[in-house]
């Protein structure tokens, strides 16, 4: 799996101003001078959390599992574009360096499972794409675009870095967290689960 943060640097800055401008609105405090990165540090604390919606991070997520997808999928607020099973599907099947670099990337009882799959995809009459996405194993990759607000990934983050959550999903909770860049990691650090951290 592969998570690029998509959100520029610079443009964080803008979203942390917005979002101290709005917890100054909140308290009709809108010309006093704050540190903001204190000011957002207190509010986390405090839990009132709801002006972190103006900050929103997009991420670029390669070779993610249709399973892992689908708990993603599952959390609120938070924006998906997902690649094509309908238009990408046999453009992958039928490229035989990218079967092969995947069958080499999976262990000896999906490659299994990829095998009767692909038996189905090769066939002298092929099932149609729309047909076919139905016999993909959960352990297909999707490439995909996630846009979330700071509130929705903090949530994410505090749920599946915790021990009990899918083994892929903490790798990728841990991934979202560390494309962050170090200056504003304060925004999302209470939430990463902490002895696993420590490992």
């Amino acid at each position: 799996m592969e998570v690029t943060l998509l959100t520029k640097t610079e443009h964080f800055t803008d979203m942390v101003k917005n979002a101290v401008t709005a917890t100054l609105t909140c308290h009709a405090n809108t010309d006093k001078e704050v540190d903001g990165k204190d000011l957002l540090t207190r509010i986390i604390k405090a839990g009132h959390e709801s002006v972190l919606e103006h900050i929103n991070l997009t991420y670029s997520v390669k070779g993610l599992s249709r399973a892992c997808l689908q708990e993603l999928a599952r959390h609120r607020h938070i924006s998906l574009s997902v690649e094509s099973t309908r238009h990408t599907l046999k453009r992958k099947i039928n490229d035989e360096d990218w079967i092969t670099s995947y069958l080499l990337s999976l262990d000896e009882k999906q490659q299994k499972i990829l095998q009767v799959f692909l038996g189905f995809a090769w066939t002298e009459e092929p099932l149609p794409n729309d047909e076919l996405k139905y016999c993909l194993p959960e352990f297909w990759p999707a490439n995909l675009i996630m846009t979330a607000n700071i509130r929705a990934l903090r949530h994410i983050i505090k749920l599946r870095t915790a021990p009990a959550a899918l083994w892929e999903f903490r790798e990728l909770a841990y991934a979202l967290f560390d494309a962050v860049p170090e200056e504003y990691r304060y925004l999302l650090e209470d939430c990463v689960y902490k002895e696993a951290n420590n490992e």
